[in-house]
């Protein structure tokens, strides 16, 4: 490896419209925590129901599989800039919502349940009028699908315009600072929103707003620090049928760019049925820790914040990396030892193991998401990349989707231990297909044998430019 083609991480950290993207995306991060937080816990001190806190969870991912292909579509056709200072204004918008919404919480509580039908017709058992909830409910629902739709723009548009600032070389290293940006915010942002949750909902909602704000203006420095992307020229459409019919076409490009590069598409396919399995986690993990370990609040925030610092350790070190030339055999290795650990924690109710679970899954996470974004960041052409980001994310999280989706309806009749077997089991078939797929084809050799078209774009484009 040349000098010149050596991965710099001093490059990326003085990378001034990078780092302030970053610093935006790091407020955007405990902004959400935030809210997420207080809303999951606003809605189960009104309802107590498990049932609302499953349809908030399911609201919460169906933007990110209704709107993921339109997103990344977009990403393709227009500035990511502007799509991302846009999301963030709804996100602003969404979070005044919920501030709204809480101030007149009593209020919405005394609307009716039925024409003709006041509240106080409700008496429980005490003789007390039973407060209506759905006035409150629906309108914050309406607001976690909004800011979640907001998101599901952000997110494309932030992975393709990262290819455009940073150099090809540096990608490892970009994204391994954008995951630290994520884990470091993670962890702040839990511990703000327990705080501000604590002392009151309304301080939560109103720091929430502040923190689009603040995100929107770092995006809005990019405008004038960061470089513009290239125009793209599209015939203009006569018709909105024909606008409509390429804009599918678009979105179908993604589908079709993946499956010429054989490596993304296997860890799409692999990457799709591990979300798949997770889904079992994410429902059952508070059972587990609640219910089966009689674990509260503090120690789940410990093992958050366990596996956030081991996310934080292993992006440092891809970092110092800079290059992993392997990326799919990085891959099968970590799917593997997920796969091993859902077995452990389908099994073991010891805190001590619990633990080491934890840290290894912010290990695992890491080692899963910076390899696979610079593989689609350095094999996919740069004009294509928001459609293939779109896709990604309507694949993993429609499979997130339907995995949480069987286990909330089973786990109150299965076990957890055996709906988690059940999982591994499931995963444990897919990867050893996938082995031995992947061996077969060749697939875990090295990234680095063909020059990557998107830097030929992105030259022409330069050039054409100036």
């Amino acid at each position: 490896m040349t000098q010149d083609n050596k991965p710099s991480i001093r490059e990326v950290l003085t990378n001034a419209a990078f780092m302030v993207l970053f610093a935006a995306q790091f407020t955007e991060n405990i902004g959400r925590a935030i809210s997420g937080l207080a809303i999951e816990f606003l809605i189960f001190e009104l309802t107590e129901s498990p049932l609302l806190m499953g349809i908030l969870a399911i609201i919460w991912l169906l933007p990110f599989v209704i709107l993921a292909p339109i997103a990344g579509a977009l990403a393709d056709r227009y500035d990511q800039r502007k799509l991302m200072f846009y999301s963030n204004i709804v996100s602003a918008i969404a979070s005044i919502g919920y501030v709204i919404i809480y101030l007149f919480n009593e209020q919405l509580t005394q609307i009716q349940y039925a024409v003709g039908q006041p509240i106080l017709n409700y008496i429980n058992v005490a003789g007390q009028p039973v407060p209506n909830y759905l006035h409150v409910l629906w309108p914050l629902f309406v607001l976690c699908f909004i800011n979640s739709s907001s998101a599901a723009f952000f997110f494309p548009s932030r992975n393709a315009y990262t290819r455009l600032i940073v150099k090809k070389k540096n990608l490892l290293v970009a994204n391994s600072v954008g995951s630290s940006v994520f884990q470091v915010a993670t962890i702040i942002g839990f511990v703000l929103a327990g705080l501000l949750a604590a002392k009151s909902y309304l301080l939560s909602f109103i720091v929430n707003s502040s923190t689009f704000a603040v995100s929107g203006v770092l995006i809005g420095v990019i405008f004038f620090i960061g470089r513009k992307p290239p125009e793209i020229a599209r015939e203009k459409s006569k018709s909105i049928k024909q606008e409509l019919q390429r804009f599918g076409e678009d979105i179908a490009v993604g589908y079709r760019t993946i499956r010429k590069h054989p490596k993304i598409s296997y860890m799409l396919v692999v990457f799709s049925f591990l979300t798949f399995s997770f889904g079992a986690i994410s429902v059952l993990f508070i059972v587990i820790l609640q219910g089966e370990m009689g674990l509260g609040q503090t120690w789940y925030g410990i093992l958050q914040a366990l596996m956030g610092t081991s996310g934080i350790i292993t992006a440092v070190i891809l970092m110092r990396i800079g290059r992993i030339k392997r990326k799919i055999l990085l891959l099968n290795i970590t799917f593997s030892a997920v796969t091993v650990s859902m077995y452990i924690f389908a099994v073991v109710r010891d805190l001590y193991v619990m633990a080491i679970i934890m840290f290894s899954y912010g290990v695992m996470s890491v080692c899963i998401n910076v390899p696979s974004t610079t593989l689609i960041q350095e094999s996919v052409p740069y004009e294509l990349q928001g459609r293939v980001f779109g896709t990604q994310q309507l694949l993993q999280n429609l499979a997130q989707l339907i995995g949480m989706g069987i286990v909330a309806l089973i786990a109150e009749y299965v076990l957890p231990m055996y709906v988690l077997l059940g999982s591994s089991g499931i995963l444990t078939i897919a990867i050893i297909i996938g082995l031995i797929y992947s061996g077969k084809k060749g697939l875990m050799g090295s990234d680095y044998s063909e020059e990557i078209p998107s830097d030929k774009f992105l030259k022409e484009k330069t050039e054409s430019t100036l």
